[in-house]
């Protein structure tokens, strides 16, 4: 059938008319299948919908039966001399495509998806490896240790023996280049309203590209982060308890929206999660209402009148004093101290060196909070 009516489909890898299929059918199986469970209907998966079409994003699978990576030495061509050790990968009806890098891991090759984003492709590699490669790239240096993680605003995130992690807010950094950029977006000639048939100028598309790849540099930047310090954690500890945050509620707050979204703190508990699955690590996800921050954590009174702007929690019963964010993360940790039955030591000295020495080498700011009873 598609030979006859649809022949444009020959003139590109058979994995571009048959994969989309395969993907949607997966995508109907879940959706179906969360319907008969008992999943509440925040946990489900939705109805599959279409993606946007546009002129800077698009991506398609290639199986690995028809994935070819080879030096420019080893490629029979005239093209490509003797002397060329660049890789290549070959996109079959296409030909060959140099890559800015090189494969670092050995193993066989199981797919690979070519993406855009912006004016940029990506050639993401799915490659089966060995065990052994695979502890040679991710260290192991965790203790018995137990970690309180209580995210905040100002602070990307503090931890339970004191230490500060700073978000860099790149979203903040760059908003004036931004504003500059989008102002000169907005005086290009393009459809201003859903009915207006304007036509939109070759200028405006490459204005909106040099606006999303500042975009994109902003998301780049933030990912990093996040994936550096969710490894971190997971490298050092062995239990990581977490808040639950109504990020959706905070996203709804004008005052909160712009510097929730610049740490994406959604995103990096979701990180922490993954990676724990993978190295078997327990994480302990704190009840949506529990009030970390306002609970003394000497006689458990509950200072209802504390505010955002207090930076220092004050015991109206007690009297103990303690940075707000430090006592709200050992706080967390008493959740699985009362779970286990049992306390799991902290860092010593030396360990904690070391996951200070890690948090700067991947470029992470940090201050320390020295903590008591």
């Amino acid at each position: 059938m598609k030979r006859r009516q649809y022949p444009f489909v020959m003139e590109v890898t058979k994995y571009a008319s048959q994969q989309p299929f395969i993907f949607l059918k997966r995508a109907l199986s879940q959706f179906f299948d969360d319907l008969k469970s008992d999943k509440s209907s925040s946990k489900r998966k939705g109805f599959p919908v279409f993606k946007k079409k546009r002129y800077s994003s698009g991506s398609f699978y290639i199986g690995g039966d028809l994935v070819v990576v080879k030096n420019g030495s080893e490629i029979k061509d005239k093209r490509f001399g003797a002397s060329d050790n660049k890789p290549y990968l070959h996109i079959p009806k296409f030909g060959w495509v140099m890559l800015r890098e090189e494969i670092r891991f050995p193993g066989k090759i199981n797919s690979v998806t070519i993406s855009q984003d912006g004016d940029k492709f990506f050639a993401s590699f799915s490659i089966e490896t060995s065990e052994i490669v695979y502890e040679g790239t991710h260290k192991e240096n965790a203790q018995e240790a137990l970690c309180g993680c209580d995210w905040g605003v100002k602070d990307l995130l503090t931890l339970s023996n004191g230490i500060k992690i700073k978000g860099s807010k790149h979203l903040k950094r760059r908003q004036r280049q931004l504003a500059r950029q989008q102002r000169k977006l907005a005086k290009k000639q393009h459809p201003r309203t859903k009915g207006d048939k304007t036509p939109t100028s070759k200028n405006y598309i490459k204005q909106s590209r040099k606006v999303g790849k500042l975009y994109r540099r902003i998301k780049a930047q933030r990912l990093d982060e996040n994936e550096k310090l969710s490894t971190v954690l997971v490298r050092h500890f062995r239990v990581i308890c977490l808040e639950t945050l109504n990020v959706k509620g905070m996203m709804s707050n004008h005052r909160l929206a712009k510097a929730v979204s610049d740490n994406s703190p959604y995103a990096l508990k979701e990180m922490i999660k993954r990676k724990s699955a993978r190295r078997e690590r327990t994480v302990i996800e704190a009840d949506q209402f529990y009030a970390s921050s306002k609970t003394c954590r000497r006689c458990g009174e509950v200072n209802k009148d504390l505010k955002l702007s207090d930076r220092i929690f004050v015991c109206p019963k007690c009297g103990f004093t303690e940075d707000r964010d430090v006592q709200a993360a050992k706080n967390l940790t008493e959740i699985y101290i009362n779970k286990v039955g049992s306390a799991s030591p902290e860092l010593k000295p030396v360990d904690l060196t070391a996951l200070l020495d890690d948090l700067a080498i991947n470029g992470l700011a940090t201050s320390r909070v020295e903590t008591g009873i």
